[in-house]
C-alpha cells in the first residue's frame, strides 16, 4: 500500500504541475499582450466596413424578459451593412406576442432556398414594415442550433454573427470582430469579451452604470470571466489553439458555415456531417463542436486557419445569481465540452491536425474536461495518505498557501493591468471589468481567494454532474430565469 500511494502521489504531482505550469504561462503571456498593447502608439485603422455586410442571427427561446432589449440595441449598432435575423424556436411563453405588439411587423411570405440547411418547419415570417434591417422567423422547436442554421438559410451577409437573445452588444463591437477577417483571410472565428451585465445600467446601448454587484455568485462568475476571457483566451489564441469561442457572441464566414454543413442537430443531414460526424448527432453547446470542425475541416483540404480572440469587442450578457442555476449551467457546459471531444476523438494527438491535434485538444482533454475528476481523486488521496500517516502536513498547508498566493497574484496583478490597458481604450472595455475604485477592486480579490476554497468545489460537482449526463446521453438546455438588462432611453 505504501508504495502504491507514493506512485499515485507522483501522479497527482505531474498532473497538477503541469496544470499549474500552463496557467502561469498563460498568464505570463497575458502580462506580456497587455504590456506591448499599451506601449504602442493608438493607430485604430478605418476599413470600409459596408464591403464587409454581416448577418446577426439571435436564437430564442421564452426570452419575453429581455427580447425586446435586445433587438432595440442591435437595430442602433454602429455598422454600416448588417441585417438582424431574429429566430423564434417554438417559445411557450409570450415572447412572439411581445415582438408583435411592440414592433408591429407585416407578414411576408418567404422563398423557399435551394440546398438550405435541414431545420424544423418555418411557420411564419415577419419584416418591419419599410425596413429591411429586421427579419422576425417563427418556427418550431428544435433547439439553438437549429434556429441558427433557419436564420442561415435565409441570410444574405458574407459574415454570420451569432448572439443570444439576453445580451446586449457593445454599438462597436462588430467592428472590432470583423477586422480580424480583413486583416487576414486565413481567420476562421472571432469571438469578443463578455461582461457580466448583472446590476449594470444602460442608457441609449451604452453602459452608464456598471457597480461591483453584491451578489456573491455574480462576484464568483466576474473573477471567473476575467480569469477566462481576459487571461486563458488571449494566451491560447495567439498560439492558435482556442477550440471554443462563446455561443452568445462570435463571428464566422457564411461560407465556412455552409462548407461543414451548419451547426449539429439530429436532423442535420448536410453531406460533410454525415461523412464526418454522421448523422443523428447532437451537442448541448453548440459553440466547441462548430470551432472544431471548422478546424477540421481547413485542415483536411489543407488551409490555413486561425481563430482570434477580440477583447476590445464587448458583449454585456446576464449571468445566473443562484446555486441551482448556476449549477446546471455549469454541468451544460461541461457535457457540452464531453460531447464534442467525444466527437472528435480520432484527432486528439493525430499530427495531421497539427497543433488543433497535437496541443489544442489534449489540453482541453486532460486540463479541462478530465479536471474534475482529478481533482477530487486528489482530495480522496489526501484522506487516504493521512489514514496510514504517510502525508507530509506541513506540504500540504504549503500547497495550500501557494494556492492562495497564485489566487492573489493572478487576480491582482491582471486586473490592475487590465484596468490600465482598457483606460487607453473605450470606455465600454473600462466598465466591463465592473471595478471603479480600490475598494471595488480589492472586494473582486477577496472573492476570488474565497472561491478557491468554496465555489470551486461547488463547480467540481456541477462537471461532474456534466460528465454523468454525458455518459446517460441526458439532452437537456437547462435554461435559467432571467430579470433582464435595464436599457434607458
Amino acid at each position: 500500500m505504501y508504495y502504491t500511494l507514493r506512485i499515485i502521489e507522483k501522479v497527482f504531482i505531474i498532473y497538477f504541475a503541469i496544470y499549474l505550469g500552463i496557467d502561469v504561462l498563460l498568464y505570463a503571456y497575458a502580462l506580456f499582450y497587455y504590456f506591448i498593447r499599451t506601449k504602442k502608439p493608438s493607430t485604430k485603422i478605418f476599413y470600409d466596413y459596408s464591403q464587409y455586410p454581416i448577418s446577426i442571427i439571435v436564437p430564442a427561446y421564452n426570452e419575453e424578459v429581455p427580447i425586446i432589449t435586445c433587438i432595440e440595441n442591435l437595430l442602433e449598432l454602429d455598422y454600416p451593412n448588417y441585417e438582424v435575423i431574429l429566430v423564434n424556436d417554438g417559445s411557450t411563453d409570450k415572447t412572439v406576442h411581445k415582438l408583435l405588439q411592440y414592433f408591429k411587423p407585416e407578414k411576408i411570405l418567404l422563398k423557399s432556398k435551394e440546398n438550405a440547411l435541414v431545420t424544423k418547419k418555418i411557420l411564419a415570417a415577419y419584416r418591419l414594415k419599410g425596413q429591411r434591417k429586421l427579419l422576425f422567423l417563427d418556427k418550431e422547436n428544435g433547439g439553438k442550433s437549429d434556429a441558427i442554421n433557419a436564420g442561415i438559410n435565409y441570410a444574405s451577409g458574407k459574415y454570420i454573427c451569432t448572439i443570444d437573445a439576453d445580451s446586449i452588444l457593445d454599438p462597436d463591437a462588430l467592428k472590432e470582430a470583423v477586422s480580424p477577417f480583413i486583416d487576414n483571410p486565413d481567420t476562421i472565428v472571432t469571438g469578443g469579451q463578455l461582461a457580466i451585465a448583472n446590476d449594470v445600467t444602460i442608457i441609449k446601448n451604452r453602459v452608464q452604470s456598471a457597480r461591483v454587484p453584491k451578489n456573491i455568485w455574480v462576484q464568483w462568475q466576474i473573477n471567473e470571466y476575467i480569469k477566462s476571457f481576459m487571461v486563458s483566451r488571449i494566451g491560447l489564441s495567439k498560439i492558435n489553439a482556442l477550440l471554443i469561442m462563446s455561443g452568445a457572441f462570435s463571428l464566422f464566414k457564411k461560407q465556412d458555415l455552409l462548407d461543414v454543413g451548419g451547426f449539429l442537430t439530429k436532423i442535420n443531414t448536410a453531406p460533410y456531417i454525415v461523412e464526418n460526424i454522421g448523422s443523428g448527432k447532437q451537442t448541448v453547446c453548440e459553440d466547441m463542436e462548430i470551432v472544431v470542425r471548422l478546424w477540421k475541416y481547413k485542415r483536411d483540404i489543407k488551409h490555413k486557419a486561425r481563430t482570434v480572440f477580440v477583447p476590445e469587442a464587448v458583449l454585456w450578457t446576464e449571468v445566473p445569481e443562484n446555486a441551482h442555476s448556476m449549477f446546471r449551467q455549469r454541468s451544460r457546459w461541461h457535457q457540452g465540452l464531453a460531447e464534442t471531444l467525444s466527437i472528435y476523438r480520432n484527432a486528439i494527438f493525430e499530427p495531421h491536425y497539427g497543433v488543433t491535434g497535437l496541443l489544442a485538444l489534449p489540453y482541453y482533454f486532460f486540463f479541462e474536461l478530465l479536471s474534475p475528476i482529478m481533482k477530487v481523486l486528489s482530495i480522496l488521496f489526501i484522506l487516504v495518505a493521512g489514514y496510514y500517516g504517510i502525508i507530509n502536513t506541513e506540504w500540504v498547508l504549503l500547497m495550500i498557501a501557494g494556492i492562495l498566493l497564485t489566487t492573489a497574484i493572478i487576480m491582482s496583478s491582471i486586473t490592475v493591468i487590465l484596468e490600465y490597458w482598457s483606460g487607453k481604450h473605450t470606455e465600454t472595455t473600462r466598465n466591463a471589468l465592473r471595478y471603479k475604485n480600490f475598494r471595488d477592486w480589492l472586494w473582486l480579490l477577496i472573492a476570488g481567494i474565497s472561491s478557491e476554497f468554496s465555489y470551486i468545489f461547488f463547480k467540481i460537482v456541477a462537471q461532474l454532474d456534466g460528465i454523468k449526463n454525458f455518459i446517460r446521453k441526458k439532452h437537456d438546455w437547462r435554461k435559467f430565469e432571467r430579470k433582464g438588462i435595464l436599457n434607458e432611453h
